[in-house]
């Protein structure tokens, strides 16, 4: 008896094969990446392999189809943004010919850019069709090399700045959903880099870390790091550490104040204070932002 993944396989080759080879490459491709990425990340990898050869199925369908096959809330939805079309159908057409696993099905309805509360199969596949190995444009080969560098959440984080920029460029409005997962991704990213801050100012024994959330307050930064040290040559010696963390997307702009009581480096969306004790009493941070959420870090 024929798998399933033996099946879609056949199915999409037949489709394709000979009439749109250069597509049914790229879905090869991301069949074999989230197979690879699924075997990384305890998903079953032949879900994975099925949703990406299936994820495509669709992209050169007449749309007029749709009318037979989706709901009108997805109809509508797909004329105010076509280039859903092609996921929604890819998906309906899994559970005609292929099975009707649920996860598979929103893996390749939801590809294009994702969804609130992905699951991690959903996950890798939005994200191999993005990062595959026959993606030659300049920022997908960016995003391949950080995925694959085991930085996944980044990874789907600039993949998708990168596509609400070719929509802008397109003077064309992003899904309100495209933004909203953008945003997770974000901030997602910003706690994992706030975590390894946090690390590197405790590899050089800060002390009485306070992290703040400035969203509210700031335009500029969402995060500001407070941290006290015992010498001026303490407060500089972290600043190593933070750049062994560009690699893993921390983004330093600006150091100031290097061998002083008080070193500030701007890095994007968080700042990092780094104080005497003297200078950090002199002035008081805590009361200055006593009125801003914020969490103290424990030893």
């Amino acid at each position: 008896m024929q798998s399933s993944s033996d099946k879609a396989y056949e199915i999409i080759t037949n489709k394709m094969k000979g009439i749109h080879d250069k597509r049914l490459t790229h879905i090869y491709g991301v069949a074999e990446m989230a197979e690879f990425l699924a075997k990384k990340m305890g998903v079953d990898p032949i879900k994975a392999r099925i949703a990406g050869l299936m994820h495509d199925y669709s992209k050169y369908d007449d749309f007029k189809e749709a009318y037979k096959y989706l709901s009108k809330e997805d109809i509508e939805e797909c004329e105010k943004y076509p280039f859903l079309y092609h996921a929604y159908l890819s998906a309906y057409w899994y559970k005609e010919l292929i099975g009707d696993d649920i996860d598979i099905y929103n893996a390749i309805r939801y590809h294009v850019f994702g969804r609130k509360n992905m699951s991690p199969l959903e996950e890798i596949i939005m994200i191999s069709d993005y990062t595959e190995k026959n993606r030659t444009y300049e920022n997908c080969i960016e995003c391949r090399k950080i995925l694959l560098d085991g930085k996944f959440n980044l990874a789907i984080y600039k993949s998708l700045m990168y596509t609400i920029d070719v929509v802008l460029k397109n003077n064309e409005v992003p899904h309100p959903s495209q933004v909203e997962v953008f945003n997770i991704y974000k901030e997602k990213v910003e706690n994992e880099m706030i975590d390894k801050v946090i690390d590197a100012l405790k590899k050089v024994r800060c002390e009485d870390i306070i992290v703040y959330d400035m969203k509210e307050r700031s335009p500029f930064y969402d995060t500001m790091i407070v941290a006290s040290v015992s010498s001026e040559r303490q407060a500089s010696s972290f600043i190593g550490y933070l750049e062994d963390l560009e690699s893993s997307g921390l983004n330093i702009r600006k150091v100031e104040g290097l061998n002083s009581s008080w070193v500030l480096v701007d890095c994007n969306s968080i700042v990092v204070s780094v104080f005497t004790k003297e200078e950090r009493n002199h002035f008081e941070i805590e009361k200055l932002y006593m009125d801003i959420p914020s969490k103290l870090i424990e030893d």
